[in-house]
């Protein structure tokens, strides 16, 4: 019942921008035009509230992951069309108050309707974005290229390639997992030393890996393939039947880990070894502030770790790293994915913003404390959203030079 509420009230609010944006569009259209409007609006905009509907209670009774991702679908379009009608509806009423001020100023009727006209553009204008950022701005995988140096580094490691690829939600490739299959070529094409994978491998459910293991089994690294496991990946997001339902739907997600060749940290390190030269690597279970569950045990897995090697940690939500990780002098970077950069921002003419940075005080990019160093990826896949407007896809190269 409380999961109905959000819901209601959401569905409520697009019900009043609706009715406005209709109010709106009647101001600047001929009584039959209007009439055809309305009844083509009113029949997508049941059609989409039914369908997200009957989406939402399936997942509540018996989630799975198609269910799940016509969900996403249902709610991407739900986007498309309240936004649209938003931002409509934002001019409107403007128009509407600069109107009456006009009024009372010299006290005649007019017709003041520009700034209507004014939000009608910019309403085209915001749905074409968003449908470039469905069908076009998803599938833009971009390759991000970071250098960093350390004087922890071993000679014999000394331009160390590593590739990050986070956040897959592979389940939302359901339609397109041809993409993915570019993504596996990209990377190999970087000549990897070490490949790192951090987190979210799906949305909840373990069977939406089914058929992909070969995939990323093709993935080449001369020392390895590292993983470790996100917050979706515990299947913290569906109403299980029972606690054991959901523990093998976990163990089934760590097998197909294993099956795509990575080594999965859950709590641990490893020693990465080039002749007499070593680096470590460790990884965290998922590890996050409220209302994320906190899996991750970072003393645990640096205990065995040497603070005279050059370490990696991976830890899943960047959180952890300003909360914990930063602190510990024998962690010399972190990889870090999580926030998607929400998928939506600006990153041009020196200018780095998303929504998101008002809840993630490191959300996308590379970050530093003294010798401590910070990478979070903005993902590959998408969740609840299907779409990317200003933030790629994305898979990053990190070179590490001797210092």
């Amino acid at each position: 019942m409380r999961m109905m509420l959000p819901f209601g009230i959401t569905i409520a609010i697009y019900l009043l921008i609706e009715l406005l944006f209709i109010f709106g569009v009647k101001s600047l259209l001929n009584n039959r035009i209007c009439k055809l409007f309305y009844w083509i609006n009113s029949i997508i905009t049941v059609v989409l509230i039914v369908t997200i509907t009957i989406f939402y209670i399936q997942i509540r009774s018996n989630g799975n992951f198609i269910s799940y991702t016509n969900m996403f679908y249902g709610i991407t379009y739900f986007m498309l069309l309240l936004v649209t009608k938003l931002v409509f509806v934002t001019f409107f009423i403007i128009n509407q108050i600069l109107k009456y001020v006009i009024r009372f100023v010299i006290r005649k009727k007019n017709k003041f309707i520009i700034v209507t006209y004014i939000g009608l553009v910019f309403s085209i204008l915001t749905f074409i974005t968003i449908t470039y950022g469905m069908f076009i701005g998803k599938n833009d995988f971009t390759v991000r290229n970071e250098k960093i140096s350390s004087s922890k580094i071993p000679q014999s490691f000394n331009k160390l390639k590593i590739v990050q690829i986070s956040d897959i939600h592979i389940g939302s490739f359901y339609y397109n997992s041809d993409k993915l299959i570019s993504v596996v070529n990209t990377i190999n094409k970087l000549n990897p030393d070490i490949v790192i994978f951090t987190g979210d491998l799906v949305n909840n459910f373990a069977e939406e890996a089914d058929g992909y293991d070969t995939c990323f089994a093709n993935i080449k690294a001369k020392y390895g393939k590292y993983a470790i496991l996100g917050n979706h990946d515990f299947g913290d997001y569906s109403v299980w039947r029972t606690p054991e339902t959901k523990q093998v739907n976990l163990e089934k997600i760590i097998s197909h880990y294993n099956a795509m060749g990575f080594k999965l940290l859950r709590n641990s390190s490893e020693i990465i070894s080039n002749g007499k030269d070593s680096i470590t690597i460790a990884g965290v279970d998922n590890w996050g502030l409220p209302p994320f569950k906190q899996y991750g045990d970072l003393k645990k897995s640096i205990k065995e770790i040497s603070p005279d090697l050059f370490s990696i940690m991976l830890s899943h939500d960047p959180t952890h790293w300003d909360k914990e990780i930063k602190f510990y002098k024998n962690i010399d970077i972190t990889f870090s994915g999580h926030t998607h950069g929400m998928q939506m921002g600006f990153e041009k003419f020196g200018i780095k913003w998303s929504p998101v940075q008002y809840r993630y005080k490191q959300w996308a990019g590379l970050y530093q404390n003294n010798n401590n160093y910070l990478y979070v990826n903005r993902g590959l896949g998408c969740i609840g959203f299907l779409g990317r407007i200003g933030m790629p896809p994305e898979i990053t190269l990190i070179e590490i030079y001797k210092k």
